[in-house]
């Protein structure tokens, strides 16, 4: 600030407009003239007279900054942050008993730097919850409206509505396309109902080989159960991958199998028919013919053994008829099946009388045919009862024809539940080799 002290009281010539003062008498004081007021027009001038100088104080720079009130900072954990913080709160806290630190010069900007980061560090670490402001959202492109109208090419339409079926089934995260199981509630009911009786069929199906009953009928009845589950259990991603190849490859697989399932159902239905074909009341006279099944050492199998007791009940309702016991030795065999057989039935109560026995067949084809000879030779009745199982009748009585019966009867008796599947399918293996291949 400038002292007053300097300054010239002589009035300007602006001032004046060009007008001198007037001349101070000689001897006075010439700013005692200069105090009187100048008539001016109307105006009076009044000239102030000089203050006194004032004294300059030097004041620290410190007491010139304004005092800010503490600040409140939020109340902190006494077991939070790592442990650098933790040493920096309690040097702080031997340091600045009160709570509050002193203000830093000015000219320290590194320790103002250093105090700004450590205030930074001590404060709670905040949590944002959502998304970042950097990361973009997918917006859904709009799909195109079709307006029935008679503008509008129909070609168009088929178009654009396989255009937004594309869309919608192609759409989609990589993730979403990786999803291969649904929940049990996205799944309809009828797919619900193939996967739960379809499932218990091949249950069913693969039983038997638990029981060291394997083979082809065994093992495709159990394949094709397990596929249409599975194909039930997963049609959702069929129908997501749906292409015009894939689409084609599923048609003409759904025609197969329909046409299998068809020839399944009328094969089945021959079968069954052919195995009601009882002995009529007025045929006093017949022979009882028992085709061999698998045994085990000098005992018969579960299915033998079936068979053995449909034998028996016949005989025994009627003594007067006689009984021929088929089958050979097979490779796995101790003896032969017809050896087990008369024994079974003996041990039963039948006269050994009453059984013919023919060890040489190792089929069901030889198995008529040799009956057949031994039947004439010994003549016996031409009227014949096969027993065997129910699934079997079919094909045995095709071969009774060929073999030159005229009169064939059945006997079939009642496969156990949990064969039944496996050995129906065998059968039809067996009936498709002799339609297409004549054996």
């Amino acid at each position: 600030m400038q002292n007053d002290t300097n300054r010239t009281n002589t009035p300007r010539e602006h001032r004046f407009r060009g007008r001198q003062p007037q001349e101070a008498p000689s001897g006075s004081d010439p700013r005692q003239a200069v105090r009187q007021p100048i008539r001016q027009g109307r105006t009076d001038v009044v000239i102030p007279q000089p203050s006194a100088p004032r004294e300059r104080i030097i004041v620290p720079d410190q007491n010139l900054n304004p005092v800010k009130p503490p600040e409140q900072r939020p109340p902190q954990r006494q077991q939070g942050g790592t442990e650098g913080q933790r040493q920096r709160k309690s040097a702080d806290s031997q340091r600045f008993p009160d709570g509050q630190q002193s203000r830093r010069p000015a000219d320290t900007a590194p320790v103002r730097a250093n105090a700004a980061s450590e205030r930074q560090s001590e404060r709670p670490r905040q949590v944002v919850v959502g998304k970042p402001k950097y990361q973009k959202t997918e917006e859904r492109k709009p799909q195109p409206v079709i307006v029935d109208s008679p503008n509008i090419d129909s070609t168009q339409q088929k178009s654009n509505t396989a255009e937004q079926r594309d869309e919608s089934k192609g759409s989609g995260t990589k993730d979403e396309r990786k999803f291969y199981f649904q929940r049990p509630r996205d799944i309809s009911t009828l797919r619900k109902m193939l996967i739960l009786v379809f499932g218990f069929l091949f249950l069913w199906c693969i039983a038997p080989a638990f029981f060291h009953i394997r083979g082809i009928g065994v093992f495709s009845s159990s394949i094709v159960m397990l596929g249409i589950c599975l194909t039930a259990m997963f049609w959702h991603l069929i129908d997501r991958n749906w292409t015009f190849k894939k689409s084609a490859a599923v048609l003409l697989a759904a025609i197969v199998f329909t046409a299998c399932v068809a020839a399944f159902g009328i094969v089945s239905g021959m079968m069954l028919k052919a195995s009601l074909t009882a002995v009529p009341n007025d045929c006093p006279n017949y022979t009882v013919v028992v085709l061999g099944c698998k045994a085990h050492g000098d005992q018969p199998s579960w299915m033998l053994n079936d068979r053995l007791e449909k034998a028996y009940t016949l005989l025994s309702e009627n003594p007067s008829i006689k009984c021929v016991v088929t089958g050979g030795k097979g490779d796995d065999e101790q003896y032969t099946e017809s050896y087990v057989m008369r024994k079974y039935l003996v041990e039963k109560g039948i006269s050994p009388d009453r059984i013919y026995v023919e060890e040489l067949s190792g089929s069901t084809e030889e198995n008529l045919l040799y009956t057949k000879s031994l039947i004439k030779l010994n003549g016996l009745s031409d009227n014949i009862v096969i027993v065997t199982d129910r699934f079997h009748e079919l094909r045995a009585r095709i071969w009774a024809e060929k073999s030159g019966f005229k009169n064939i009867y059945s006997g079939c008796c009642e496969t156990r539940i949990y064969l039944v599947t496996g050995y129906w399918f065998r059968e039809m293996f067996g009936l498709a080799r002799l339609y297409v291949f004549g054996i």
